[in-house]
């Protein structure tokens, strides 16, 4: 983001509007967007003993079931109208997405970036570990991985919007753009606490 882009973000979070994304603004940002999600949070926790409690078996597929996009959505530029998630965050994701669609169908940029989809379901590990990843378990997203790479920072070079990622908040899924400053393609259905 160029600096009057992060002046925008630093308002909508409410912190000093100065263009420098630091400490202050980074506590900000995740205090702003927790302040959305509901309480308690419905997830579990990304411990993988929690997340198999919650959500079964990794790789189980018998786990999952289809969602139908609801708008116009391309993977890898062809598109595509359905995907498959954890029957236990399915519809909590059905209503992240029609958020997305009600509060935002009118805005090129962030339909732009949320019609960009890069898979739910995918049996691996963590990159770089020896767990599973929530991608196992169907219960986490990736949208614009183009513009949102996994290690680029957020929101200094990765761009995805705020508003996409309050929506996600609203449902209580965490924003890899928040929680950790990278990953800002990433979505899950999990609780930090």
């Amino acid at each position: 983001m160029v600096q009057n882009e992060i002046v925008r973000l630093q308002r909508r979070i409410g912190t000093e509007p100065d263009g420098f994304w630091g400490p202050k603004s980074i506590a900000q940002c995740k205090a702003y967007v927790r302040s959305l999600a509901p309480s308690p949070c419905p997830w579990p926790h990304q411990k993988q003993a929690s997340l198999q409690a919650f959500y079964g078996t990794p790789g189980n597929e018998f786990n999952l079931e289809k969602i139908t996009f609801p708008y116009p959505t391309f993977y890898a530029g062809k598109a595509v109208a359905t995907t498959r998630v954890n029957a236990e965050c399915s519809h909590s994701l059905m209503r992240v997405l029609e958020d997305i669609k009600d509060r935002h169908g009118d805005n090129l940029v962030v339909m732009r970036i949320a019609s960009d989809f890069a898979g739910v379901y995918n049996f691996r590990n963590k990159r770089g570990g020896s767990s599973y990843s929530v991608h196992a378990y169907g219960a986490a997203i990736d949208l614009a991985v183009g513009t949102n790479e996994f290690k680029d920072s957020w929101p200094m070079k990765a761009s995805m919007p705020m508003e996409i990622i309050e929506c996600f908040y609203r449902e209580g899924w965490l924003s890899g753009a928040v929680e950790w400053g990278y990953d800002a393609q990433h979505f899950q259905a999990t609780d930090l606490t």
